[in-house]
């Protein structure tokens, strides 16, 4: 919303008091804002001088003591204007005899440039940390202690296989005491067996693919396997996986020594497999006295000791040397040690002040020039890991129009490999990542899971988005963004080309500085849409994709909606879009940076990046296709107030859905009148600074008369809300005499019988279950914009939560009534009321919170004399709401938006009310939500295609 307060305003009636004659002066009229500014200023007067004196200021800052030295003593004074004086110069000079050079113009010029680059720059990190080198170097991070953690678990369990056939050579002097650990040896063996197919296995295959040497001898395979898959299992690697450009010369070296290691213990394993085969499989029975086991047998067992031992040592030489996991793990009860010897001990490890400064210029210079990486575990060794955990996995690229490529990886569905009877790829899901996301962790950073036969065991089906999808039997497609990863948008400065190998010294980091921050391609709300819209069009017209769903999560619900947009209202691709996914996403990203930030960041975002456009509701709304918008009015990261949901709800509510929804969702200044109102302690339509200026017939809405809700009657509600909960709020300090605060957010103690019956009608009210997320409570301690959202939401996505509680009360009985009963606003779950206490309250539906208002002030208690009109505005709004929400208008337009029915032109989508956080998965209850969403949106798009094809 782009209205401030002062759009609120009408002017006053043309009639105003007249001023006495003054010596025989003409009369003379005071327009009343120099009236109302007046007496602002007389009552406001005290409060301003009593906050300038409040004001701290640089004195109340220094101590007391360096403050006294400084002022009471001639010598510490001069010194300390001195070093002020020095420090000013220090900085000036630079800035003076840069002025020589390029006149004092071009110094105001430069800095201009240098502060509008750095603010880009950090809008751009804060918009788009995936795209910034230390998340992908915190990634690699946590790989490389994840696969040397893997690795050295493998060696402990084939070490301790090797162990046991050497432990029971009869030429031991340890035999009897030994020989008994042969009689467990199948147990071990299989543990043995599933780390060298699923970890041993998977690195040294990914390693021979990366460094392109030959795979692994397999004429001695240990199980018939598919053509399609390697002998350990895993999936035959496919595409570019990387060719480790991003790793420095000694991780490289160190990745080549880790393949020969890795191939030499495999290697002695799969001897000792047809030495020792009856031994390892069966074991050792306790009636056999004779161990079968021969000479060659135990030396080879000896070699595989020796060789594991080895690689272990190897790959423990590989941990970062920072403090990883396993260290902190195994140091645990050091650092709980706070001995001032240990204190000490951990200063000195810090370094000086001087180690702290370079540190911190270090952890700068390694933002704007990326080192390479110095293990071998890096994203290409990831990518291929995670590649082999599904069966048909494959990674392509795909060509930007304006030059650059995409980075995409394909994991086929499980149920079926998304074939139709006709032999194409007809069921497809493109994946657009959230803000920190690549693809390189899409499917989990765990060698635990995938489509495998192997790990059918142990696997979770629906652990990310990518299994989930494919366990419905859906491909997935997931890519980096241009500027993520490996993908970029042009070639000037690609990742791809040999000219940017890394070059030590001075000049080559200048270099790699001046051509990352001036030439190389960056990220922007455009190049996400795009690099959205190329993938999917690729997919449709080169994949042979027939039913195309888009899921966009986090930020990527701006690529996805933007996408969604441009192939709905094409010709080849309109028919073949399925489906569009919009999950925990925004209206426009200015709304949430004012939450997060500060609402001056909004302008800043316009400011600084005027030619972006991050109108998420705008492209949504557009999308001529079958959409659903996923949201949880508890996010923490996009407030309820800009998300999506909200931002179509208050473009659809209160504009009218007849004008632009740039800007929607932005903060929204109180209304004038409401702020004097509040300032007075009065009723909110009766300021006497506001006296003659009443915005509009103050009335509640009342249906079927009125269609919709205006401005003014929203943000009129939302003040009555506010001034009740304050006055409830005064009343119970007032009783328990004390200035503790009372947050509207909480549930609300139990109201005693000696507090004015004020105190337990706003309860009720807080309580008030706004049908989409958020209790009214809340959003009312958020602030004006806020509960205005929650109205326009409840209005606009409200019926098609009644309609789902319909119709799961008409399945649970045949003979329940058709109509909207009021049992149907009810979302509590079935013994709720064994649940509550004093502290947790669930959501009370609309009617019954409107029929317990009315209750209470038919009572006509004491305590509402100064909130008659408060309570008659919100009990009038909530009953509007009731009767709409109910009626066979509102109903029928939710059953058509749930049937998902192609196309959907201007529609508000199917709506998903979330109980899981931003970064979280969904719930088991929202993912078969989402499910059934989806088996009704690709049946609907069968019938339509056959439909299609009929005709023609």
């Amino acid at each position: 919303m782009t209205k401030t307060a002062a759009s609120f305003n009408v002017e006053r009636n043309s009639t105003s008091d007249h001023h006495p004659h003054h010596h025989g002066r003409s009369q003379h009229r005071c327009p009343p804002s120099i009236r109302i500014i007046c007496s602002c200023i007389k009552d406001f007067a005290p409060f301003a001088a009593a906050a300038i004196i409040n004001f701290r200021t640089a004195a109340d800052v220094l101590p007391i003591g360096l403050l006294q030295l400084i002022l009471f003593n001639a010598t510490t004074t001069s010194f300390a204007f001195g070093a002020a004086y020095l420090i000013f110069m220090s900085l000036w000079f630079p800035f003076k005899l840069l002025s020589l050079l390029i006149t004092e113009v071009g110094v105001y010029m430069l800095t201009i440039c240098v502060v509008f680059s750095l603010g880009r720059s950090i809008i751009r990190l804060i918009a788009f940390p995936g795209a910034c080198s230390k998340v992908t170097s915190e990634i690699e991070g946590e790989f490389t202690k994840y696969s040397v953690r893997m690795i050295t678990l493998a060696c402990e369990s084939i070490m301790e296989v090797a162990q046991a056939i050497v432990s029971s050579n009869p030429k031991s002097a340890n035999r009897r005491a030994n020989n008994n650990t042969l009689y467990d040896l199948p147990i071990v063996w299989s543990r043995a067996k599933s780390y060298r197919d699923r970890i041993l296995g998977v690195y040294v295959e990914v390693l021979l693919y990366v460094y392109q040497e030959s795979p692994l001898d397999s004429s001695k395979p240990t199980s018939v396997m598919p053509a399609d898959l390697t002998r350990f299992g895993n999936n035959r690697l496919s595409g570019d996986v990387g060719d480790l450009s991003g790793l420095s010369p000694q991780a490289r070296t160190d990745g080549r020594e880790l393949m020969k290691r890795l191939q030499q213990v495999i290697s002695l394993l799969d001897g000792l497999c047809l030495l020792a085969r009856p031994v390892l499989e069966a074991g050792l029975g306790h009636s056999t006295k004779k161990n079968p086991l021969n000479d060659e047998a135990f030396a080879a067992a000896s070699q595989l000791l020796v060789a594991t031992t080895e690689l272990r040592d190897c790959v423990q030489s590989l941990r970062p040397s920072a403090s990883s996991t396993n260290t902190d793990e195994e140091n645990g009860d050091e650092e709980e040690d706070l001995s001032m010897d240990t204190m000490r001990r951990k200063f000195e490890e810090q370094g000086s002040f001087k180690d702290m400064v370079q540190n911190g210029i270090s952890s700068v210079l390694s933002m704007i020039d990326p080192p390479p990486h110095h293990s071998i575990f890096g994203l290409d060794v990831q990518r291929g890991c995670m590649m082999s955990r599904y069966r048909g996995c494959r990674q392509f690229w795909v060509k930007r129009p304006k030059g650059g490529m995409i980075d995409v990886l394909h994991f086929p569905g499980i149920l079926g490999n998304g074939l139709d009877a006709t032999g194409n790829k007809s069921r497809a899901v493109l994946y657009c990542n959230p803000n920190a996301g690549l693809i390189e962790v899409s499917a989990g950073m765990s060698l635990v899971g995938g489509n495998l036969p192997s790990a059918s065991a142990d696997s979770s089906p629906d652990g990310s988005w990518v299994d989930y999808y494919m366990s419905m039997g859906l491909d997935v497609y997931v890519f980096n963004y241009a500027g993520y990863g490996r993908s970029y948008g042009t070639t000037t400065c690609s990742n791809m080309s040999s000219e940017n190998a890394y070059h030590p010294g001075l000049f080559a980091r200048l270099a790699r500085i001046f051509r990352s921050t001036f030439l190389a391609f960056t990220p922007t709300p455009h190049s996400l849409r795009s690099d959205a819209t190329f993938v999917a069009q690729h997919l449709i017209n080169d994949e042979g994709v027939n039913a195309l769903i888009i899921h966009g999560e986090s930020i990527g619900g701006m690529a996805a909606a933007g996408a969604g947009n441009v192939l709905s209202h094409a010709l080849n691709t309109q028919h073949k879009l399925a489906l569009l996914v919009c999950d925990r996403t925004f209206c426009n990203l200015e709304a949430v940076a004012q939450r997060l930030v500060g609402g001056w960041s909004g302008y800043a975002i316009r400011c600084l990046a005027p030619f972006w456009s991050t109108d998420v509701a705008g492209d949504f709304v557009a999308a001529a296709c079958p959409k659903i918008v996923a949201n949880d009015a508890a996010d923490c990261i996009i407030n309820d107030a800009p998300s999506l949901k909200s931002g179509i709800a208050l473009w659809k509510e209160l504009l009218r859905s007849n004008r632009t929804t740039r800007g929607i969702g932005w903060f929204t200044e109180d209304p004038l009148q409401y702020r004097m109102a509040e300032f007075e302690n009065c009723c909110v339509n009766e300021s006497k600074y506001m006296a003659g200026q009443s915005l509009f017939g103050v009335r509640s809405p009342v249906w079927p008369a009125d269609k919709h809700v205006s401005m003014e009657e929203a943000f009129h509600f939302a003040a009555c809300c506010k001034r009740i909960g304050k006055v409830a709020k005064d009343y119970r300090v007032a009783t328990h005499n004390t200035e503790e605060a009372i947050e509207f957010s909480q549930a609300l103690e139990a109201i005693s019988s000696s507090q004015p019956l004020v105190c337990g009608a706003w309860k009720v009210v807080a309580c008030c279950d706004g049908l989409t997320g958020a209790p009214l409570g809340v959003s009312v301690k958020q602030g004006y914009d806020s509960t205005v959202a929650w109205l326009c939401a409840c209005l606009v996505y409200g019926p098609q939560r009644v309609l789902t509680l319909a119709e799961a009360r008409r399945r649970k009985s045949a003979t329940a009534p058709d109509a909207i009963d009021a049992a149907d606003f009810d979302a509590r779950p079935p013994g709720f009321e064994s649940e509550e206490s004093d502290v947790l309250i669930h959501p009370k539906p609309i009617p019954e919170v409107v029929r317990n208002l009315v209750e209470m002030l038919e009572l006509g208690d004491e305590s509402f004399s100064q909130l008659s009109h408060e309570f008659q505005y919100v009990l009038g709004t909530l009953q509007y709401l009731q009767e709409r929400l109910s009626s066979t208008t509102s109903i029928d337009a939710a059953r058509t938006c749930r049937k998902l029915d192609p196309p959907m032109d201007a529609s508000i989508g199917c709506y998903m009310n979330l109980h899981c956080g931003h970064n979280n998965p969904f719930s088991k209850d929202e993912k078969a939500e989402l499910k059934e969403l989806l088996e009704r949106a690709l049946a609907a798009h069968d019938d339509c295609s056959s439909l299609e094809l009929a005709v023609v």
